[in-house]
């Protein structure tokens, strides 16, 4: 009687197979790698370029928000501030016809201290106390017709509605506006890069002559990861208006975004 052998792998074999399914394995590996490492840069970059636009965004929104002449930039181009103005309008320069049954108005004095004028059409809102009334700001530095020093900043009281401005006490404009133009500013704001690579906005603090970086009070961040920071600012004149340029990169995770923006600004006082 023939009797059947055991048949299996030998150590050999078992060592080849294995072999062969690692190579295998190897090579699957890479093949699917490739497409899911791509879809991550793919994400990483989208990210880091969505944080960058949106920081420009931010940056880009206030300038146009910004009271005419009153943008300035540090010394090293690594911050650039402004006073907000969400609104403006057109104060009274002359009375009423005398046979007007509504009365002479509300005319801004500008010969001697004044208390309240009438707007000669109405602002979206009421202006809130505590906000500053601008009248024919010119320029960000010096002490003549600049917000930021106050000698045409005029802290309004409550009172004030969407056809006539209440200061809070009595209070000289300089210079008239050639186009009666009056421009209520709420806050001022400031951009920075940190040294550690943060871009933060400040804002709420108390306008002062000089620029001071940092300006007072915590950042709220904006982005991090910042490698590169200009801010430039071309003041404008009587035929065009204000250029502010922004550079901005930010680096993360082995990827890199670069922006340039160019943001033109309106500089009738």
């Amino acid at each position: 009687m023939r009797t059947r052998h055991a048949r299996g792998f030998t150590l050999v074999e078992l060592v080849i197979v294995m072999v062969l399914v690692g190579i295998l394995a190897t090579v699957a590996l890479q093949i699917l790698r490739q497409p899911i490492d791509a879809s991550a840069d793919v994400q990483r970059r989208a990210k880091l370029a969505d944080a960058a636009d949106q920081a420009m965004a931010r940056i880009s929104r206030d300038l146009r928000l910004a009271l005419p002449n009153s943008v300035r930039v540090s010394a090293d181009g690594r911050a650039i501030e402004m006073l907000i103005a969400p609104m403006g309008g057109r104060y009274r320069a002359r009375a009423r016809a005398p046979t007007n049954p509504a009365g002479a108005g509300d005319v801004l004095d500008f010969a001697a201290p004044d208390t309240s004028f009438d707007l000669l059409a109405p602002l979206p809102q009421a202006p809130s106390a505590g906000q500053w009334a601008v009248v024919y700001n010119l320029a960000a530095e010096g002490s003549q017709a600049n917000a930021w020093a106050g000698d045409n900043r005029a802290t309004i009281a409550s009172g004030s509605s969407v056809n006539r401005i209440v200061l809070a006490a009595g209070f000289r404009f300089p210079f008239a506006s050639p186009g009666q133009r009056v421009y209520v500013v709420d806050r001022a704001v400031q951009y920075r890069c940190a040294a550690d690579g943060r871009l933060l906005r400040h804002a709420g603090f108390a306008p002062t002559a000089a620029m001071v970086v940092p300006a007072p009070g915590a950042g709220a961040l904006l982005a991090e990861g910042v490698t590169v920071c200009a801010f430039r600012y071309q003041p404008g004149t009587t035929s065009r208006q204000g250029l502010a340029a922004l550079s901005l990169a930010i680096s993360r995770e082995g990827e890199s975004v670069s922006l340039l923006k160019s943001v033109h600004l309106p500089n009738q006082p």
